[in-house]
C-alpha cells in the first residue's frame, strides 16, 4: 500500500471558513451562525481568527454582520456587498468628489456604499475606522487626514483582516492596505514648468509637508525648479496642528516671512488651492497683488478656484476618478486579502488662469 500523501497545511481562518460554508448550504436565510465570540471559542481559535473566516464568507455573500447581534446567511434579496465611505468632513468638496465617484462605481457592480461623515471632529472619525470590522460593512473607503493616529486606525482594522482603501495618501506595501492617490510628483514639475517659462527664477513653495501627497508635491517642483534655474525653491512649512481646521493663520504668518525677505519670490507654489486662497488674501493686506506683484499657484482645483480675484493658476486632481480607482482596488482587496497593498496613481493636469503670469520686471 503506497503511503498516504502528506495533507496540504490549511490556515486555521481557511478551515473556520470551510466549516461555516458547510453550516450555511444546511440553514435558510436569515438563520444565526453565532457571534464572532461563539465561533472563536467553539473552534478554539482566537476571535481575531474568526473575524477573518467570517469576513470570507461576507465578502462572498454569504453572510452578514448585524451589529450587536452576530453573525446570519444573508438574504437573497439583500444587498450582496455593503460598504462604507468616511470622510473626517464631508464639507470638503474634495471628499464629495471622491464619494461621488466612488458611490457610482459601487452602483454598477451592485454594491451599497453608506456615507460616514466625522463632521470635522477627529474622534469621532478615528470611532468611525476602529468599528469598521464590528460595523455589517463588508469593506471600506477612507479619505485620509494625513495623521499619525489616522495611520494607526487604519493599520489596526486591516490588521483584523477586514478590506479597506485610503484615499489621497501613499501607506506603503508593507500594509494589506491599498492607496489611491494623485500623481503628485508630476503635478508639481508642471507648476515649476510653467513658472519658468513664465520668466520666473526665485520661487517658493508653501504646504503642509506632514502630508506625504504634499511632500511629492514638494519633491517633483523642487528637483526641476533646481535643475531650470540653478536654485532650490525657498521651502515654507505651514504645518497645521488640527488636522480638520482653518490653517488661515498659519498661511498670513508664512506670508508675512516673505514679505520681510530682502529678496522676495516672484512666483509661489501653494500645496493646495484652501492655502493659495489664503495666501492670496494675506498678500493683499500687506500690499501685494496677484498677480501684479507676485504670481500664486494652487493644487486641486477647487469650485471656488475660478471665482477667486484673480482666478486662481491650479493644477486639477480628478477626484471623481479617484473615488472610481477606490472602489476597484477595494474589489482587488477583498478577493486577495493578504496580499502586499497596492498604490493606484491617477493623472493630473495643469490648468492655466490669471493668478500666474509672466515676469513683468527684471528679476
Amino acid at each position: 500500500m503506497k503511503a498516504d500523501k502528506k495533507q496540504k497545511w490549511v490556515a486555521p481562518s481557511a478551515r473556520i471558513a470551510n466549516l461555516l460554508r458547510e453550516r450555511v448550504a444546511s440553514l435558510k436565510p436569515g438563520d444565526s451562525l453565532g457571534t464572532e465570540v461563539a465561533i472563536a471559542e467553539e473552534c478554539d481559535v482566537s476571535r481575531m481568527t474568526a473575524r477573518k473566516a467570517v469576513n470570507e464568507l461576507v465578502a462572498a455573500g454569504l453572510a452578514e454582520r448585524r451589529a450587536g447581534v452576530g453573525v446570519f446567511v444573508r438574504s437573497e434579496e439583500r444587498v450582496t456587498r455593503r460598504w462604507r465611505f468616511i470622510a473626517g468632513n464631508l464639507m470638503w468638496d474634495t471628499a464629495i468628489k471622491v464619494a461621488s465617484g466612488a458611490r457610482r462605481e459601487a452602483q454598477k457592480i451592485g454594491a451599497e456604499l453608506e456615507l460616514k461623515d466625522a463632521g470635522g471632529d477627529m474622534r469621532a472619525l478615528l470611532a468611525e475606522i476602529a468599528a469598521l470590522p464590528d460595523s455589517g460593512a463588508t469593506g471600506a473607503i477612507v479619505f485620509s487626514v494625513h495623521a499619525k493616529a489616522f495611520d494607526a486606525a487604519v493599520h489596526a482594522v486591516a490588521e483584523k483582516g477586514f478590506p479597506i482603501v485610503v484615499v489621497d495618501e501613499d501607506l506603503g506595501k508593507k500594509v494589506h492596505v491599498s492607496c489611491v492617490v494623485a500623481d503628485n510628483a508630476i503635478g508639481g514639475r508642471l507648476v515649476a514648468e510653467r513658472m519658468v517659462s513664465a520668466g520666473h527664477r526665485r520661487l517658493a513653495f508653501i504646504g503642509d509637508l506632514v502630508a506625504d501627497t504634499v511632500r511629492e508635491r514638494w519633491s517633483g517642483f523642487s528637483k526641476l525648479a533646481a535643475d531650470l534655474t540653478g536654485e532650490i525653491p525657498l521651502k515654507y512649512d505651514v504645518n497645521g496642528e488640527d488636522r480638520l481646521g482653518d490653517w488661515g493663520m498659519e498661511v498670513r504668518s508664512t506670508v508675512v516671512r516673505i514679505v520681510k525677505r530682502k529678496v522676495r519670490p516672484t512666483a509661489v507654489f501653494c500645496s493646495c488651492d484652501a492655502i493659495a486662497r489664503h495666501a492670496m488674501r494675506a498678500f493683499a493686506e500687506v500690499g501685494m497683488q496677484v498677480p501684479d506683484d507676485i504670481s500664486l499657484v494652487g493644487f486641486d482645483d477647487d469650485p471656488i478656484a475660478e471665482w477667486t480675484t484673480p482666478a486662481l493658476t491650479t493644477v486639477r486632481q480628478d477626484f471623481s476618478a479617484m473615488g472610481r480607482e477606490a472602489v476597484k482596488a477595494l474589489v482587488a482587496r477583498i478577493a486577495k486579502p493578504a496580499a502586499p497593498g497596492a498604490t493606484i496613481a491617477v493623472p493630473v493636469e495643469f490648468i492655466s488662469r490669471e493668478s500666474l503670469a509672466r515676469l513683468r520686471r527684471k528679476a
